[in-house]
């Protein structure tokens, strides 16, 4: 669980807010002596918030952060009004480890994908909620967005991670806010951290009870005194036994980024189906960047009127051996193909195999064989047209995929 102070900026000064009632206090320490502090009792990483910037004031604190990440021996993560590749580019070039985001991760998602492209690993997401829906703009602006369905799209942008911060206009409860965190954190595979439910060192211990949740930012606490570093860290460090060890979902395990290698069987000699089991490839590619996908009939450099059955097997047993799942479209599965083969050969060697079917009631007796195999299966609407049929699946696959143990039993 990794601990992360933060060091809130304005007009040169340290400042925080109260978890309980947003007041804002100003602190008789400088910057530097609060970065200095806690590198010395033990800090990996420390996170510095311009909220001059934030709030775009012509008067900002980029020269003296720039300072700090010059006298700094840990990486720094930089946040505050950074809302364009320019301003990124320039903070990378001072020295910044990561940048932190808010608004344009909501507001602009190419600029998104463009900054987590350029700078992969750099770029974590602060995604601020209220009652159940996203807030932007420093905190003053509703949108429509539900966070549950944000985080999923917002991992899929290539972000190394994001840090939640659920904000109440009256109350407060920490258990509220770490159920939202700890929700948020089951179906994605990049870390999720926690910010502003640390008053005591019982809620740390309550953080590190939910596995999923793989740290939090801490600001108030530190500076009023209320904690020490030093105590946080320790007990940060502790190994805990989760009461329900079921609850540690498997993408913990997965780590970030992993990439997904995926073969589809899909044989056919249809070239309308070639064409959309080709579609479904692109499909899935788009909507998660961390997925390969071989069609081993396309894909493949062999010539299958040249070479033997048995060589022709080789090819493809040594493409199962090194995909992590397989996925079998059973709809027009033909007799002359080698889905039988591949689904057989998977299943021997321990792949999580995914079926593709239209037909809930499997009325054939090869989609009830092939489908024995499966250990799930995705359903899709053959009534849809074509496009919608094949992001519906494509969209359930990579839901579905980053939230199973892939890894052979």
């Amino acid at each position: 669980m990794l601990i992360i102070p933060e060091i809130q900026i304005r007009t040169g000064k340290v400042v925080t807010n109260s978890i309980v009632n947003g007041t804002e206090t100003v602190h008789d320490i400088s910057p530097l002596e609060a970065m200095n502090k806690f590198i010395d009792e033990g800090a990996e990483t420390i996170q510095i918030i311009d909220l001059d910037a934030a709030i775009a004031n012509a008067t900002n604190n980029e020269s003296l952060i720039k300072e700090l990440i010059q006298k700094a021996d840990i990486p720094l993560q930089i946040g505050g009004g950074i809302n364009t590749l320019v301003k990124m580019n320039d903070w990378f070039e001072a020295g910044a480890a990561r940048l932190l985001v808010g608004t344009i991760a909501i507001t602009d998602r190419p600029l998104l994908i463009e900054a987590a492209s350029r700078y992969p690993g750099g770029i974590i997401v602060h995604l601020t909620t209220r009652d159940g829906h996203v807030i932007i703009n420093g905190g003053t602006t509703e949108t429509i967005f539900r966070p549950e369905e944000m985080i999923y799209e917002l991992q899929m942008t290539g972000i190394v991670g994001v840090i939640h911060k659920e904000i109440k206009d009256k109350s407060y409860q920490i258990i509220e806010a770490l159920a939202l965190t700890e929700t948020l954190s089951h179906d994605i595979s990049i870390p999720v951290y926690t910010s502003g439910t640390v008053m005591s060192l019982d809620d740390v211990s309550m953080i590190q009870l939910m596995p999923n949740i793989n740290g939090a930012v801490i600001s108030h606490a530190l500076f009023s005194n209320e904690l020490s570093l030093p105590d946080i860290i320790a007990l940060a460090r502790q190994k805990h036994k989760s009461p329900d060890p079921d609850s540690i979902t498997p993408i913990v395990r997965m780590g970030q980024h992993q990439v997904i290698r995926a073969y589809l069987a899909a044989y056919n000699s249809s070239q309308a189906s070639r064409v959309w089991n080709l579609s479904l490839r692109n499909q899935i590619i788009e909507a998660n960047p961390y997925m390969e996908v071989l069609v081993p009939q396309t894909d493949l450099d062999v010539d299958v009127t040249t070479i033997s059955p048995r060589e022709i097997q080789a090819y493809y047993e040594a493409e199962l051996d090194k995909s992590d799942i397989v996925i079998v479209i059973l709809d027009g599965v033909e007799s002359k193909s080698w889905t039988g083969y591949e689904c057989g050969y998977a299943r021997a060697k321990g792949k999580y195999i995914y079926g593709v079917t239209s037909d809930y009631e499997l009325s054939t007796i090869n989609k009830q064989r092939f489908s024995a195999m499966c250990d799930e299966l995705i359903h899709f609407n053959a009534n849809d047209d074509v496009s919608a049929s094949i992001d519906q699946i494509a969209h359930k696959l990579c839901t579905r995929t980053m939230v199973q143990d892939h890894q052979p039993s």
